[in-house]
């Protein structure tokens, strides 16, 4: 049994840190569209820039958790 370079606490942190920003980034944008229908430019505008910031997040986590897994990957090797 051979042991993996990244542990499975890190891969679930990682998946579940992924699966929070994705709800996170629908709600906010969702609210953010709700506002700029009713007339309210400015918190339109802040929503947006919040789920740019989420989004970068999320990009870098999804990232991370890609490499975290080719690593566990090639760490395990031919039997």
């Amino acid at each position: 049994m051979t042991r993996k370079p990244v542990s499975q606490r890190v891969l679930a942190v990682l998946v579940g840190i992924a699966l929070v920003l994705t709800a996170a980034l629908t709600v906010v944008l969702v609210t953010g569209h709700v506002l700029g229908k009713m007339g309210d430019a400015i918190g339109q505008r802040v929503l947006d820039a919040v789920a740019l910031g989420a989004g970068v997040l999320w990009v870098v986590d999804v990232v991370c958790l890609v490499l975290a897994l080719g690593v566990n990957a090639l760490g395990e090797g031919e039997d």
